[in-house]
């Protein structure tokens, strides 16, 4: 089994890199990692051209684990009752703490409480002629690829204009009641519980059938080809996965 969540793992993760590509414009999807937006604070440090950040996410799937993570691993945040903060609250506060020197404009989407309202609303704090023609993303890298499409469909972009950060891509080592990686720092990134829905289930939402997020589904996202080695390495998960706690 563990060959089948390499395949999945390195899948979700992968994107075509191009270093050409530059924006102004930085958008951070929800995503329960504090690690991504030391690491995106860093990126903005050394890309003067980035002037904006949108933070996309309000009270949703990922909003208790970021909490509990930031509360783990994270540095100590000061933000009144922030157990009741929108996602977007939370990671501009800690973004404020890894870069509080910065002289970047910050839009915050408070209240979309999935993917598709991530795309939706982080598109329309802006008026049409005014949104970003390209942006980079940050996101959970196991979210990123369907985040990455919702996106595209959304915004009505190309799939090019939309560029993820140049981070480290996971590579998962082992499987043994959890997952182990390369890095042991993302050993704690993910509960075993959470890698295994978003892993597993993230294959589902992609796939373009009546189970999936395709037209022939939901319609949440365009088309997109999943290889057959990937839906075959899905389908001997699938009994790994006993309840997918991320079914919507």
């Amino acid at each position: 089994m563990l060959f089948d969540l390499m395949t999945l793992v390195e899948y979700l993760t992968s994107f075509p890199e191009n270093h050409s590509f530059e924006s102004n414009t930085l958008l951070i999807a929800g995503n329960s990692i504090p690690e991504l937006t030391k690491e995106a604070a860093e990126f903005c440090r050394q890309h003067s051209t980035i002037t904006q950040i949108i933070f996309a996410g309000g009270i949703g799937h990922g909003t208790l684990p970021l909490i509990d993570s930031i509360r783990a691993h994270g540095p100590k945040l000061q933000l009144p009752d922030w157990e009741y903060k929108s996602e977007a609250e939370i990671t501009s506060a800690l973004f404020e703490v890894y870069y509080p020197e910065h002289n970047l404009t910050f839009y915050l989407d408070k209240e979309s409480t999935n993917t598709g309202e991530n795309a939706r609303f982080s598109r329309d704090l802006f008026l049409q002629k005014a949104r970003p023609k390209n942006f980079w993303l940050l996101q959970d890298p196991l979210l990123q690829l369907r985040t990455h499409v919702t996106l595209v469909k959304e915004w009505g972009l190309p799939r090019k204009a939309i560029q993820p950060l140049p981070l480290e891509q996971p590579v998962l080592i082992d499987y043994d009641q959890a997952p182990r990686f390369a890095n042991p720092v993302m050993n704690q990134w993910w509960r075993n519980d959470y890698f295994l829905s978003l892993v597993i289930g993230e294959i589902r939402r992609l796939q373009d059938n009546q189970e999936g997020y395709g037209p022939k589904g939901t319609g949440f996202i365009p088309h997109i080809d999943v290889p057959e080695e990937v839906v075959i390495s899905y389908q001997r998960c699938q009994q790994m996965l006993k309840q997918d706690i991320r079914k919507s």
